[in-house]
């Protein structure tokens, strides 16, 4: 939800350093490098234009994907959501765009969307999927990227400008020695890399549509359990009531440590991965979360998916999450107060994962979307029954029907594949492809 300061810039941006001969008199270097500008709002001017019914429009920098009422909903990073038509799964229809600055966050119940604004909860009627209507905003639940409490603004984006100029040798050390970069608030900020790997990955967490809520996928950060829903920070868990489902209201934060990523909510119990393992959280008060267990694993990107007594984690290295395992770890949750490493698996490259039944939907980054045969989970590893390579998948939803279809967002598009059980496959039902923006 909330940018991390740092990593917005550090994780969005390559800067190639090229270099000129170095004349002896004069040493000066040829730089090029990307230079961010902050670009800031006033509270008043972002609250002004935070909902605006459009046109569909293509997708181009896609994150969450949600699932509720035969519509498919596909977040468009800072910028608001896409609505899909999936009545037919062959043929879906690219049907609205809610325009919704700063939001990377959505949740849905009874009708009623809740999505962040930034530093703000808004509450949407889409009981008319093409023309929403803005119902209530609760104000600063969360935290802003940047807030300058003397201006009163909030800083809302980076704007990029790729520079080439000539710098004196004396200069280009400076630039360099700061860790590879430097940063200047109030002006703009300017990094410098000879290399980076970029991974910036959304996360939605999976629970089951029953009573009017949908279903998200495994990196979520918003999820809906009763009458709360549960929103995640860098380090702490919102908790906002929506006994009154049109006029949300934060009630408390649950502070969980630094490197949290996604929420799973199973019965009575909320299941957070973070950076550094599983934290498992007693629900029996929906109000008051309270800690009873943790795992611990390695440094690393950690969606969970959580069925029966089992908890299915995936650990992937890559930035930001810095670790060095591609794995998928089996807990044993039995014991809610104790959990236990049951088996590890090798992975390429894991990311979000869903489970519908007996089968385990898994996706591997750049190394395509898994089927597996998790009737015994401890023999995983010898029951891969489909696979996919011709893609790269991020997050996935098993949906509820009886056609086993799976709903996979990537980096270049957004696909629908039906399991077939007969010829053991993934076939694809459709895809809607992602355009670079001009």
């Amino acid at each position: 939800m909330k940018a991390k300061l740092l990593q917005s810039g550090l994780l969005t941006l390559i800067m190639a350093v090229t270099l000129s001969s170095c004349i002896k008199d004069q040493c000066e270097r040829m730089v090029t490098y990307v230079q961010l500008t902050p670009i800031y709002q006033t509270k008043d001017e972002i609250r002004a234009g935070s909902l605006t019914n459009e046109a569909a429009r293509e997708l181009c920098n896609p994150g969450q994907i949600y699932y509720y009422n035969q519509h498919i909903f596909i977040n468009e990073r800072g910028e608001g959501v896409h609505v899909i038509n999936n009545q037919d799964p062959e043929n879906p229809t690219n049907i609205a765009f809610l325009n919704i600055p700063g939001n990377d966050d959505i949740a849905i119940k009874n009708g009623i969307l809740y999505a962040n604004n930034y530093m703000d909860l808004l509450a949407i009627d889409i009981t008319n999927f093409g023309n929403a209507s803005l119902i209530s905003r609760t104000e600063d639940i969360f935290t802003p990227q940047w807030e300058d409490v003397s201006t009163g603004q909030v800083l809302i984006e980076w704007e990029s400008e790729e520079i080439t100029e000539t710098m004196d040798c004396a200069s280009y050390a400076t630039l360099y020695s700061r860790g590879g970069g430097f940063f200047r608030l109030n002006n703009s900020v300017d990094f410098a890399f000879a290399a980076a790997d970029v991974s910036i990955e959304s996360a939605v967490s999976a629970s089951q549509a029953v009573g009017g809520v949908g279903i998200g996928g495994s990196m979520a950060r918003f999820t809906i359990v009763s009458d709360y829903l549960y929103a995640l920070e860098d380090w702490e868990m919102d908790v906002i009531s929506l006994v009154d489902p049109k006029q949300p209201s934060f009630l408390s934060s649950v502070n969980m440590g630094w490197g949290i990523e996604t929420i799973f909510p199973l019965g009575d119990k909320l299941f957070i991965g973070s950076q550094t393992g599983m934290f498992i959280y007693d629900n029996s008060d929906p109000a008051n979360p309270t800690f009873l267990s943790a795992f611990e694993h390695a440094r690393a990107c950690d969606p969970v998916f959580v069925d029966d007594d089992i908890a299915y984690v995936t650990l992937r290295d890559g930035t930001p999450c810095t670790g060095a395992s591609n794995q998928m770890d089996l807990v044993d949750i039995s014991n809610i107060e104790a959990p236990v490493l049951l088996e590890t698996f090798p992975m390429d490259h894991p990311h979000g994962l869903s489970i519908r039944g007996d089968r385990l939907f898994l996706c591997e980054g750049a190394n395509g979307l898994k089927v597996y045969d998790i009737t015994d989970p401890r023999a995983l590893d010898e029951n891969l029954l489909a696979e996919r390579k011709d893609f790269e998948a991020i997050d996935v939803i098993s949906l509820p029907n009886s056609r086993q279809t799976a709903i996979v967002i990537g980096r270049d598009g957004f696909y629908q594949f039906e399991y077939d059980e007969f010829t053991k496959g993934l076939k694809l039902l459709s895809k809607i492809e992602v355009v670079e923006k001009p």
